[in-house]
Protein backbone atom coordinates (compact mmCIF):
# COMPACT_ATOMS: atom_id res chain seq x y z
CA UNK A 1 0.00 0.00 0.00
CA UNK A 2 1.46 3.01 -1.04
CA UNK A 3 2.04 5.66 2.18
CA UNK A 4 0.75 8.47 0.56
CA UNK A 5 -2.99 7.87 2.71
CA UNK A 6 -1.26 8.14 5.73
CA UNK A 7 -0.48 12.08 6.87
CA UNK A 8 1.39 12.64 10.28
CA UNK A 9 -1.13 15.56 11.87
CA UNK A 10 0.69 18.50 14.30
CA UNK A 11 -0.66 16.17 17.84
CA UNK A 12 1.83 13.46 16.18
CA UNK A 13 -1.62 10.96 15.20
CA UNK A 14 -1.69 9.88 11.67
CA UNK A 15 -4.81 10.56 9.78
CA UNK A 16 -5.92 8.72 6.07
CA UNK A 17 -5.93 10.69 3.24
CA UNK A 18 -7.97 9.63 -0.31
CA UNK A 19 -8.54 11.89 -2.83
CA UNK A 20 -11.81 11.30 -4.94
CA UNK A 21 -11.55 10.68 -8.38
CA UNK A 22 -12.66 13.09 -10.74
CA UNK A 23 -15.92 11.44 -12.08
CA UNK A 24 -17.21 10.36 -8.81
CA UNK A 25 -16.47 13.89 -7.11
CA UNK A 26 -20.01 14.86 -8.00
CA UNK A 27 -21.34 11.70 -6.24
CA UNK A 28 -19.47 12.21 -3.03
CA UNK A 29 -19.78 16.44 -2.76
CA UNK A 30 -16.21 16.20 -2.13
CA UNK A 31 -12.39 16.14 -3.40
CA UNK A 32 -11.05 14.64 -0.23
CA UNK A 33 -12.00 11.98 2.59
CA UNK A 34 -10.19 12.55 5.85
CA UNK A 35 -10.14 9.50 8.15
CA UNK A 36 -8.22 10.40 11.85
CA UNK A 37 -6.42 7.09 12.59
CA UNK A 38 -6.36 7.46 16.23
CA UNK A 39 -2.59 6.31 16.59
CA UNK A 40 0.49 7.82 16.86
CA UNK A 41 2.12 4.44 15.98
CA UNK A 42 3.21 4.01 12.25
CA UNK A 43 2.65 0.15 11.97
CA UNK A 44 -0.69 0.29 13.36
CA UNK A 45 -1.77 3.84 10.70
CA UNK A 46 -0.55 1.79 8.54
CA UNK A 47 -3.06 -1.52 9.60
CA UNK A 48 -5.87 0.60 9.44
CA UNK A 49 -5.23 2.29 6.86
CA UNK A 50 -5.77 -0.69 4.80
CA UNK A 51 -8.76 -1.49 5.41
CA UNK A 52 -9.87 1.92 4.90
CA UNK A 53 -8.26 2.03 1.59
CA UNK A 54 -10.06 -1.31 0.62
CA UNK A 55 -13.25 0.48 1.74
CA UNK A 56 -13.10 3.64 -0.25
CA UNK A 57 -11.64 2.15 -3.33
CA UNK A 58 -14.80 -0.51 -3.62
CA UNK A 59 -17.41 2.67 -3.39
CA UNK A 60 -15.29 4.36 -6.28
CA UNK A 61 -15.10 1.56 -8.27
CA UNK A 62 -18.84 1.25 -8.18
CA UNK A 63 -20.57 1.87 -11.69
CA UNK A 64 -22.87 4.25 -11.37
CA UNK A 65 -26.32 3.25 -11.06
CA UNK A 66 -29.66 5.24 -12.99
CA UNK A 67 -32.95 5.97 -11.38
CA UNK A 68 -34.06 3.57 -13.90
CA UNK A 69 -32.19 0.68 -13.18
CA UNK A 70 -34.56 -2.02 -12.60
CA UNK A 71 -33.55 -3.35 -8.57
CA UNK A 72 -33.08 -7.03 -7.59
CA UNK A 73 -32.35 -8.47 -4.53
CA UNK A 74 -28.86 -9.58 -5.86
CA UNK A 75 -28.25 -5.79 -7.02
CA UNK A 76 -29.38 -4.75 -3.03
CA UNK A 77 -27.85 -7.42 -1.14
CA UNK A 78 -24.10 -6.46 -3.66
CA UNK A 79 -24.39 -2.48 -3.12
CA UNK A 80 -25.11 -3.20 0.64
CA UNK A 81 -21.41 -5.26 1.32
CA UNK A 82 -19.84 -2.21 -1.24
CA UNK A 83 -21.12 0.14 1.59
CA UNK A 84 -20.18 -2.19 4.53
CA UNK A 85 -23.92 -1.99 6.06
CA UNK A 86 -26.15 -4.81 6.60
CA UNK A 87 -29.56 -4.56 4.43
CA UNK A 88 -32.62 -4.50 6.10
CA UNK A 89 -36.45 -5.06 4.67
CA UNK A 90 -39.13 -2.81 5.11
CA UNK A 91 -40.98 -5.06 7.23
CA UNK A 92 -37.65 -5.61 9.53
CA UNK A 93 -37.62 -2.48 10.15
CA UNK A 94 -40.83 -1.37 10.85
CA UNK A 95 -40.78 -4.40 13.25
CA UNK A 96 -37.95 -2.92 15.15
CA UNK A 97 -37.65 -1.42 18.36
CA UNK A 98 -36.81 1.58 18.78
CA UNK A 99 -33.09 0.77 20.40
CA UNK A 100 -33.20 -1.83 17.81
CA UNK A 101 -33.95 0.77 14.81
CA UNK A 102 -31.37 3.12 16.03
CA UNK A 103 -28.86 0.07 15.48
CA UNK A 104 -29.92 -0.51 11.92
CA UNK A 105 -30.02 2.75 10.88
CA UNK A 106 -26.53 3.70 12.30
CA UNK A 107 -24.29 2.80 9.68
CA UNK A 108 -26.39 3.73 7.08
CA UNK A 109 -25.71 7.56 8.13
CA UNK A 110 -22.53 6.89 7.86
CA UNK A 111 -22.64 5.69 4.70
CA UNK A 112 -24.77 8.35 3.92
CA UNK A 113 -22.53 11.14 4.99
CA UNK A 114 -20.20 9.85 2.35
CA UNK A 115 -22.31 10.10 -0.14
CA UNK A 116 -23.95 13.12 -0.68
CA UNK A 117 -26.18 12.17 -3.98
CA UNK A 118 -26.86 8.31 -3.32
CA UNK A 119 -28.18 6.16 -6.59
CA UNK A 120 -31.33 4.04 -6.32
CA UNK A 121 -29.77 0.80 -5.48
CA UNK A 122 -27.74 3.07 -2.50
CA UNK A 123 -30.86 4.29 -1.28
CA UNK A 124 -32.58 0.87 -0.73
CA UNK A 125 -29.53 -0.45 0.67
CA UNK A 126 -29.32 2.29 3.05
CA UNK A 127 -32.84 3.10 4.32
CA UNK A 128 -34.24 -0.30 3.28
CA UNK A 129 -37.42 2.35 2.26
CA UNK A 130 -37.18 -0.08 -1.21
CA UNK A 131 -39.80 -2.45 -1.78
CA UNK A 132 -38.44 -5.80 -2.78
CA UNK A 133 -38.90 -5.70 -6.42
CA UNK A 134 -41.38 -8.26 -7.72
CA UNK A 135 -39.95 -11.88 -9.04
CA UNK A 136 -42.14 -14.04 -11.17
CA UNK A 137 -41.14 -18.04 -10.75
CA UNK A 138 -38.87 -17.74 -13.78
CA UNK A 139 -36.91 -14.94 -12.04
CA UNK A 140 -36.67 -16.71 -8.72
CA UNK A 141 -35.63 -20.10 -10.18
CA UNK A 142 -32.87 -18.08 -11.66
CA UNK A 143 -31.93 -16.44 -8.01
CA UNK A 144 -32.01 -19.49 -6.64
CA UNK A 145 -29.45 -21.63 -9.35
CA UNK A 146 -27.41 -18.81 -8.22
CA UNK A 147 -27.58 -19.66 -4.52
CA UNK A 148 -27.54 -23.32 -4.69
CA UNK A 149 -24.44 -24.41 -6.15
CA UNK A 150 -24.15 -27.28 -3.78
CA UNK A 151 -26.58 -29.40 -5.62
CA UNK A 152 -24.38 -29.14 -8.63
CA UNK A 153 -21.59 -30.68 -6.62
CA UNK A 154 -19.44 -33.19 -8.65
CA UNK A 155 -22.14 -33.57 -11.23
CA UNK A 156 -20.15 -33.25 -15.03
CA UNK A 157 -22.12 -30.41 -17.22
CA UNK A 158 -24.35 -32.99 -18.56
CA UNK A 159 -25.68 -34.04 -15.39
CA UNK A 160 -25.62 -29.93 -13.87
CA UNK A 161 -27.82 -29.38 -16.88
CA UNK A 162 -30.10 -32.52 -17.34
CA UNK A 163 -30.98 -31.26 -12.90
CA UNK A 164 -30.98 -27.77 -13.94
CA UNK A 165 -33.83 -28.07 -16.57
CA UNK A 166 -35.95 -30.36 -14.21
CA UNK A 167 -36.02 -27.55 -11.63
CA UNK A 168 -36.54 -25.45 -14.32
CA UNK A 169 -39.66 -27.12 -15.78
CA UNK A 170 -41.42 -26.88 -12.39
CA UNK A 171 -41.00 -22.72 -12.52
CA UNK A 172 -42.03 -22.97 -16.17
CA UNK A 173 -45.26 -24.99 -15.35
CA UNK A 174 -45.82 -23.13 -11.94
CA UNK A 175 -45.66 -19.48 -14.83
CA UNK A 176 -48.36 -21.60 -17.50
CA UNK A 177 -50.37 -22.54 -14.68
CA UNK A 178 -50.64 -19.68 -12.37
CA UNK A 179 -49.16 -16.72 -14.43
CA UNK A 180 -46.39 -14.45 -13.76
CA UNK A 181 -47.61 -13.24 -10.28
CA UNK A 182 -45.04 -11.98 -7.86
CA UNK A 183 -44.12 -14.65 -5.92
CA UNK A 184 -41.79 -12.46 -3.31
CA UNK A 185 -45.66 -11.51 -2.04
CA UNK A 186 -47.26 -14.58 -2.89
CA UNK A 187 -49.97 -15.87 -0.43
CA UNK A 188 -50.75 -19.32 0.87
CA UNK A 189 -53.93 -19.35 -0.63
CA UNK A 190 -52.19 -19.02 -3.96
CA UNK A 191 -49.66 -21.91 -3.58
CA UNK A 192 -53.07 -23.94 -2.28
CA UNK A 193 -54.36 -22.91 -5.33
CA UNK A 194 -51.72 -23.80 -7.54
CA UNK A 195 -51.56 -27.76 -5.99
CA UNK A 196 -55.13 -28.28 -6.65
CA UNK A 197 -54.54 -27.31 -10.14
CA UNK A 198 -51.96 -29.53 -10.31
CA UNK A 199 -54.13 -32.47 -8.81
CA UNK A 200 -56.61 -31.64 -11.13
CA UNK A 201 -54.10 -32.43 -13.56
CA UNK A 202 -53.39 -35.88 -11.84
CA UNK A 203 -57.39 -36.88 -12.31
CA UNK A 204 -57.47 -35.69 -15.90
CA UNK A 205 -54.53 -38.15 -16.13
CA UNK A 206 -52.33 -35.49 -18.15
CA UNK A 207 -49.78 -35.72 -15.54
CA UNK A 208 -48.37 -38.98 -12.51
CA UNK A 209 -49.06 -38.85 -9.39
CA UNK A 210 -45.66 -38.82 -8.27
CA UNK A 211 -44.74 -35.88 -11.73
CA UNK A 212 -47.38 -33.63 -9.55
CA UNK A 213 -45.41 -33.79 -6.25
CA UNK A 214 -42.32 -33.47 -7.32
CA UNK A 215 -43.04 -30.01 -9.59
CA UNK A 216 -44.70 -28.65 -5.85
CA UNK A 217 -41.92 -30.09 -3.91
CA UNK A 218 -39.47 -28.22 -6.41
CA UNK A 219 -40.88 -24.89 -6.39
CA UNK A 220 -41.39 -24.68 -2.60
CA UNK A 221 -37.64 -25.76 -2.53
CA UNK A 222 -37.12 -22.40 -4.84
CA UNK A 223 -39.00 -20.07 -2.19
CA UNK A 224 -37.70 -21.73 0.82
CA UNK A 225 -33.77 -21.13 -0.44
CA UNK A 226 -34.19 -18.10 -1.83
CA UNK A 227 -36.43 -16.16 1.04
CA UNK A 228 -33.93 -17.63 3.28
CA UNK A 229 -31.10 -15.72 1.61
CA UNK A 230 -32.82 -12.83 0.21
CA UNK A 231 -36.27 -12.24 2.42
CA UNK A 232 -35.90 -13.63 5.95
CA UNK A 233 -39.07 -12.12 7.32
CA UNK A 234 -41.28 -13.33 4.71
CA UNK A 235 -42.92 -16.80 5.08
CA UNK A 236 -43.05 -19.60 2.47
CA UNK A 237 -46.49 -19.56 0.97
CA UNK A 238 -45.71 -23.22 -0.03
CA UNK A 239 -44.79 -24.64 3.57
CA UNK A 240 -48.19 -26.56 4.14
CA UNK A 241 -48.70 -27.21 0.34
CA UNK A 242 -49.16 -30.68 -0.38
CA UNK A 243 -50.68 -33.10 -2.78
CA UNK A 244 -51.65 -36.17 -0.36
CA UNK A 245 -52.51 -39.67 -2.29
CA UNK A 246 -55.28 -41.94 -0.12
CA UNK A 247 -54.70 -44.61 -2.40
CA UNK A 248 -56.72 -44.22 -5.03
CA UNK A 249 -54.43 -42.30 -7.57
CA UNK A 250 -51.05 -44.45 -8.38
CA UNK A 251 -50.43 -43.68 -11.84
CA UNK A 252 -46.64 -42.08 -10.57
CA UNK A 253 -45.80 -46.04 -9.29
CA UNK A 254 -43.25 -48.04 -11.23
CA UNK A 255 -44.16 -51.01 -11.76
CA UNK A 256 -42.48 -54.34 -11.43
CA UNK A 257 -41.86 -57.30 -14.37
CA UNK A 258 -43.99 -60.38 -13.84
CA UNK A 259 -42.28 -63.39 -14.57
CA UNK A 260 -43.37 -63.92 -17.68
CA UNK A 261 -42.59 -60.76 -18.42
CA UNK A 262 -39.31 -61.73 -18.10
CA UNK A 263 -39.37 -64.88 -20.14
CA UNK A 264 -40.76 -63.12 -22.62
CA UNK A 265 -37.48 -60.17 -22.99
CA UNK A 266 -35.08 -62.64 -22.43
CA UNK A 267 -36.58 -64.53 -25.51
CA UNK A 268 -36.81 -61.17 -26.79
CA UNK A 269 -32.95 -59.98 -26.62
CA UNK A 270 -31.87 -63.13 -27.51
CA UNK A 271 -33.44 -62.54 -30.76
CA UNK A 272 -32.06 -59.23 -30.85
CA UNK A 273 -29.52 -57.18 -32.45
CA UNK A 274 -28.75 -55.97 -29.39
CA UNK A 275 -24.86 -55.53 -28.72
CA UNK A 276 -23.45 -57.66 -25.90
CA UNK A 277 -22.45 -55.06 -23.27
CA UNK A 278 -26.36 -54.54 -22.96
CA UNK A 279 -27.24 -57.66 -22.49
CA UNK A 280 -25.00 -58.54 -19.90
CA UNK A 281 -26.34 -55.00 -17.90
CA UNK A 282 -29.49 -56.06 -17.97
CA UNK A 283 -28.44 -59.45 -16.86
CA UNK A 284 -26.78 -58.28 -14.37
CA UNK A 285 -29.84 -55.86 -13.33
CA UNK A 286 -32.54 -58.81 -13.55
CA UNK A 287 -30.37 -60.62 -10.56
CA UNK A 288 -29.40 -58.16 -8.39
CA UNK A 289 -31.84 -55.14 -8.75
CA UNK A 290 -28.84 -52.69 -9.42
CA UNK A 291 -30.16 -49.65 -11.38
CA UNK A 292 -28.60 -48.85 -14.99
CA UNK A 293 -26.56 -46.15 -14.12
CA UNK A 294 -25.01 -47.66 -11.24
CA UNK A 295 -24.28 -50.78 -13.25
CA UNK A 296 -22.90 -48.86 -16.43
CA UNK A 297 -20.16 -46.78 -14.26
CA UNK A 298 -19.00 -50.22 -12.54
CA UNK A 299 -15.11 -50.28 -12.84
CA UNK A 300 -12.55 -53.17 -12.63
CA UNK A 301 -12.33 -52.39 -9.01
CA UNK A 302 -15.84 -53.08 -8.67
CA UNK A 303 -16.15 -56.34 -9.27
CA UNK A 304 -15.16 -59.28 -6.74
CA UNK A 305 -15.43 -62.43 -8.30
CA UNK A 306 -13.92 -64.73 -5.79
CA UNK A 307 -15.73 -67.72 -4.36
CA UNK A 308 -17.33 -68.92 -2.59
CA UNK A 309 -19.16 -65.39 -2.91
CA UNK A 310 -18.89 -63.36 -5.65
CA UNK A 311 -20.11 -59.87 -5.81
CA UNK A 312 -19.76 -56.39 -7.12
CA UNK A 313 -19.52 -52.34 -5.55
CA UNK A 314 -21.80 -50.08 -6.34
CA UNK A 315 -19.71 -47.25 -4.86
CA UNK A 316 -17.50 -44.02 -5.75
CA UNK A 317 -15.15 -45.06 -8.40
CA UNK A 318 -13.14 -43.44 -11.23
CA UNK A 319 -16.66 -42.64 -12.74
CA UNK A 320 -18.54 -41.18 -10.06
CA UNK A 321 -17.98 -39.60 -6.35
CA UNK A 322 -20.96 -40.92 -5.12
CA UNK A 323 -23.97 -43.00 -5.79
CA UNK A 324 -27.60 -40.92 -5.72
CA UNK A 325 -27.26 -37.63 -3.55
CA UNK A 326 -26.57 -38.82 0.00
CA UNK A 327 -24.56 -41.94 -1.03
CA UNK A 328 -27.72 -43.72 0.54
CA UNK A 329 -27.19 -46.14 -2.58
CA UNK A 330 -23.29 -47.86 -1.62
CA UNK A 331 -23.53 -51.03 -0.94
CA UNK A 332 -22.22 -54.54 -2.13
CA UNK A 333 -24.21 -57.21 -4.03
CA UNK A 334 -23.87 -61.02 -4.96
CA UNK A 335 -23.75 -61.87 -7.84
CA UNK A 336 -25.89 -65.14 -8.60
CA UNK A 337 -26.20 -67.56 -12.21
CA UNK A 338 -26.48 -64.98 -15.45
CA UNK A 339 -25.24 -61.84 -13.05
CA UNK A 340 -22.29 -63.59 -12.34
CA UNK A 341 -21.80 -64.84 -16.04
CA UNK A 342 -22.07 -61.61 -17.48
CA UNK A 343 -19.67 -60.28 -14.79
CA UNK A 344 -17.40 -62.42 -15.80
CA UNK A 345 -16.98 -60.90 -19.88
CA UNK A 346 -16.45 -57.68 -18.20
CA UNK A 347 -14.85 -57.49 -14.99
CA UNK A 348 -11.33 -56.60 -16.64
CA UNK A 349 -13.01 -53.34 -18.95
CA UNK A 350 -16.29 -52.25 -17.39
CA UNK A 351 -18.77 -51.35 -19.81
CA UNK A 352 -16.85 -49.03 -21.95
CA UNK A 353 -19.76 -48.22 -24.32
CA UNK A 354 -21.63 -46.92 -21.72
CA UNK A 355 -19.44 -45.60 -18.69
CA UNK A 356 -20.22 -41.83 -19.84
CA UNK A 357 -22.12 -38.95 -19.59
CA UNK A 358 -25.94 -39.99 -20.81
CA UNK A 359 -24.60 -43.38 -21.39
CA UNK A 360 -27.10 -44.87 -19.46
CA UNK A 361 -30.06 -43.11 -20.77
CA UNK A 362 -28.33 -44.42 -24.02
CA UNK A 363 -28.81 -47.79 -22.61
CA UNK A 364 -31.98 -47.42 -20.88
CA UNK A 365 -33.86 -45.92 -24.54
CA UNK A 366 -32.65 -48.78 -26.72
CA UNK A 367 -33.34 -51.41 -23.62
CA UNK A 368 -37.24 -50.21 -23.52
CA UNK A 369 -37.90 -50.06 -26.97
CA UNK A 370 -37.16 -53.72 -26.53
CA UNK A 371 -39.36 -54.27 -23.17
CA UNK A 372 -42.57 -52.12 -24.77
CA UNK A 373 -43.24 -55.23 -27.00
CA UNK A 374 -43.41 -57.67 -24.29
CA UNK A 375 -44.17 -55.50 -21.46
CA UNK A 376 -45.92 -52.48 -21.91
CA UNK A 377 -45.86 -49.87 -19.30
CA UNK A 378 -42.56 -51.22 -17.69
CA UNK A 379 -39.34 -49.74 -18.68
CA UNK A 380 -35.42 -50.94 -16.94
CA UNK A 381 -36.39 -49.63 -13.53
CA UNK A 382 -39.04 -52.55 -13.37
CA UNK A 383 -36.18 -54.97 -12.61
CA UNK A 384 -35.65 -53.23 -9.87
CA UNK A 385 -38.97 -53.47 -8.18
CA UNK A 386 -39.26 -57.02 -9.22
CA UNK A 387 -35.89 -57.55 -7.30
CA UNK A 388 -37.47 -56.33 -4.12
CA UNK A 389 -40.70 -57.89 -4.74
CA UNK A 390 -39.36 -61.07 -4.52
CA UNK A 391 -37.15 -60.40 -1.74
CA UNK A 392 -40.16 -59.04 0.03
CA UNK A 393 -41.86 -62.54 -0.82
CA UNK A 394 -39.25 -64.45 0.51
CA UNK A 395 -39.67 -63.60 3.91
CA UNK A 396 -36.70 -61.28 3.64
CA UNK A 397 -36.75 -58.41 6.91
CA UNK A 398 -36.82 -54.95 5.59
CA UNK A 399 -33.40 -54.10 6.54
CA UNK A 400 -31.76 -57.39 4.63
CA UNK A 401 -34.10 -55.65 1.95
CA UNK A 402 -32.70 -52.25 1.80
CA UNK A 403 -28.84 -53.46 2.56
CA UNK A 404 -29.24 -55.20 -0.91
CA UNK A 405 -30.82 -52.66 -2.88
CA UNK A 406 -29.48 -49.28 -1.34
CA UNK A 407 -32.61 -48.15 0.48
CA UNK A 408 -33.04 -45.79 3.45
CA UNK A 409 -33.33 -48.13 6.73
CA UNK A 410 -34.99 -46.13 9.77
CA UNK A 411 -32.46 -46.74 13.16
CA UNK A 412 -29.46 -47.84 10.43
CA UNK A 413 -26.74 -45.71 11.39
CA UNK A 414 -24.15 -47.62 9.87
CA UNK A 415 -23.20 -47.03 5.45
CA UNK A 416 -26.31 -49.33 4.22
CA UNK A 417 -24.69 -52.43 2.77
CA UNK A 418 -22.33 -53.00 5.87
CA UNK A 419 -25.14 -54.60 8.16
CA UNK A 420 -24.87 -58.20 6.99
CA UNK A 421 -21.85 -59.71 5.68
CA UNK A 422 -21.73 -61.44 2.44
CA UNK A 423 -22.77 -64.50 2.88
CA UNK A 424 -25.95 -63.48 4.82
CA UNK A 425 -26.63 -61.30 1.51
CA UNK A 426 -26.05 -64.14 -0.94
CA UNK A 427 -28.23 -66.34 0.80
CA UNK A 428 -31.07 -63.63 0.96
CA UNK A 429 -30.86 -63.06 -2.50
CA UNK A 430 -30.17 -66.74 -3.94
CA UNK A 431 -33.30 -67.61 -1.65
CA UNK A 432 -35.46 -64.99 -4.21
CA UNK A 433 -33.78 -65.53 -7.08
CA UNK A 434 -35.06 -69.07 -6.59
CA UNK A 435 -38.47 -67.66 -5.87
CA UNK A 436 -38.28 -66.43 -9.28
CA UNK A 437 -37.13 -69.88 -10.78
CA UNK A 438 -39.69 -72.07 -9.47
CA UNK A 439 -42.80 -69.45 -10.72
CA UNK A 440 -40.76 -69.65 -14.32
CA UNK A 441 -40.39 -73.20 -14.16
CA UNK A 442 -44.17 -73.74 -13.41
CA UNK A 443 -45.06 -71.37 -16.51
CA UNK A 444 -43.25 -73.64 -18.95
CA UNK A 445 -45.02 -76.65 -17.69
Amino acid sequence: MSLDYIVPRKNGKYSFRITVPKAKRAKFGKREFWVTLGTKDRKEAIVKAAALLDHYMKLFKADEISDSTQLTMPLIQQTSERLGIQYHTPEAIEAASVQDYVAMVSRGIEALEKIKNPDIAEVAAIGGAVEPPALNMLELFDRFVELSGDKFLGLDKRARDKKANRYKAAATDFVAISGEIDVVNMTSKEAFDFAAKLTQRVADEEIELETAQKKLQHVGMFVRKVFQADYPTKPNPFKDAKIESNGAVQTGKRRQFTEPEIMALNANLEDSGANDELKAILAISECTGASMKEICLLTESDFHLEEPFPFITIGPNKHRKFVKTGKSRHRDIPLIGKALEAAKRYAKTGFPRYARPGGSEALSAAANKLIRAVAPGATTYSYRHRIAFLLQNTGCVDTMKNSLMGHHSPGMTMRYGDGYDMSNKYEALKKALALAEKKQAKLKN
